[in-house]
């Protein structure tokens, strides 16, 4: 984590839709956690040690805990899974201050789309648009169906809600995009939504389009094959696994790499590599960058062995 940690218990875990699971983290000293702003995502370490970005999808009105809804993703990286099965009640974890990469602005008037698990960040802005009693707004959040749904006693009843349930996630947005206009549109969830909106928008200013995607960069695929990192200062050789990134392996072996987004975008888990052929799959090194350094989080062999300079 970049930002300082924070240690946080689990003050309230429940299954609130199909594999998809409240948090509620509370600072356990009772203190006042860091202001969150709608859109805002914190870092949290899970049980499995990997760091995972959450939307904040609400704060408590004393402002000792954020609340977070987590979709447990069985074809993930582990983080989810690791949440959702191994934490209860009671536990503590350590999180990170508050980021924003999906920052509200306040204007007249605004448009927010989500779809699934996307529902998260949008769910803080339809918050504080509701507690600042603003009326021209709109939501529409696609899910498949009542049971993959969530918030949705709290957002049942407010005429600037359209929940649509959808197999495959298709709405007709064309008549709200066509003409374009001052409005702000926000929108979170599958790539194929964004990628729909995307090209529904390109007619609108920049400024007033803003996008949030969590999708990882795809560390684990199914054609990957187990491979070793040998490790120059002590000569240990250790086997990353086809289902397993390397950082993860190399933390079970007690080496300590930083880490943030673990996703292949930050750069924070960069290592130097001295030999072995490198399958590059971050967005983040540069091409000198990628001739003797790598991401631990996302980069993997293409050979049988790496050696680091960890």
């Amino acid at each position: 984590m970049k930002t300082n940690k924070i240690k946080v218990k689990i003050t309230t875990k429940r299954e609130v839709a199909n594999q998809l699971f409240f948090f509620e983290l509370t600072s356990v000293d009772a203190s006042v956690l860091p202001q969150a702003n709608p859109g805002d995502y914190i870092a949290v370490e899970t049980p499995s040690k990997d760091n995972r970005h959450y939307s904040i999808a609400s704060t408590s009105n004393d402002g000792k805990s954020y609340c977070l809804v987590i979709k447990r993703e069985p074809e993930g990286r582990g983080g989810s899974i690791s949440m959702a099965d191994n934490t209860k009640e009671g536990d503590e974890l350590y999180i990170s201050e508050p980021e924003n990469e999906f920052s509200f602005v306040e204007g007249d008037e605004h448009l927010l789309i989500a779809g699934g698990i996307g529902i998260t960040p949008i769910f803080s802005m339809f918050e504080h648009l509701v507690k600042t009693k603003h009326e021209k707004f709109k939501l529409i959040y696609l899910t498949k169906s009542e049971s993959d749904t969530v918030f949705l006693n709290n957002l049942m009843g407010n005429d600037n809600v359209s929940i649509h349930y959808s197999k495959d996630g298709r709405y007709d947005f064309w008549d709200l995009l066509m003409t374009p206009s001052e409005k702000h549109i926000y929108c979170c969830g599958p790539k194929s939504l964004i990628a729909e909106i995307k090209d529904m928008t390109g007619h609108w200013p920049t400024r007033l389009i803003h996008f949030e995607d969590f999708t990882p960069v795809e560390a684990i695929r199914a054609d990957d094959k187990a491979f070793t990192v040998r490790v120059k200062s002590t000569g240990e050789v250790i086997t990353v696994s086809e289902k397993e990134t390397m950082i993860h392996a190399l933390r079970n072996k007690g080496y300590k790499i930083n880490s943030s987004c673990e996703s292949g975008t930050c750069g924070s888990c960069k290592v130097t590599h001295l030999s072995g052929v490198v399958d590059h799959r971050d967005l983040a090194l540069d091409d000198d960058e990628k001739k003797n350094s790598l991401l631990a989080c996302v980069s993997r062999s293409t050979g049988d062995e790496i050696l680091l300079d960890i």
